[in-house]
């Protein structure tokens, strides 16, 4: 049985990669260590930031860089939805799915994590 397509904003513009990430975020004029669950190059699943909302900007320290702004998409309790203002660039992020990811995930097709 089909099944319909998902309505554009919902659908995803990149496959979700699980990671287990420790970063640091400031979220207002709170900074916490919250636990990045999963990304894409456009933004991040995490978990432990306090009762962010939707359209608040926040800033991710991803692990080597600088910190990156980015916008809470959704949030449920502590868990929360980012889209990050800029996406990572092919490079960061394929190094940081080499590092990072769940199961030991190869690099995906097409990105070098050659540094």
């Amino acid at each position: 049985m089909d099944q319909p397509l998902k309505p554009a904003s919902t659908r995803r513009r990149a496959q979700r990669i699980g990671c287990e990430m420790l970063v640091r975020c400031k979220h207002g004029a709170v900074r916490s260590t919250v636990m990045l669950k999963d990304m894409t190059r456009y933004g991040a699943r995490i978990e432990g930031l306090s009762a962010p909302g939707e359209g608040e900007a926040i800033s991710v320290m991803l692990p080597g860089e600088l910190p990156r702004l980015a916008f809470v998409m959704w949030a449920d309790g502590c868990v929360a939805g980012v889209e990050f203002a800029d996406p990572l660039c092919a490079t960061t992020f394929a190094a940081l799915i080499r590092d990072y990811a769940l199961g030991g995930l190869p690099v995906p097709p097409g990105l070098s994590a050659a540094a």
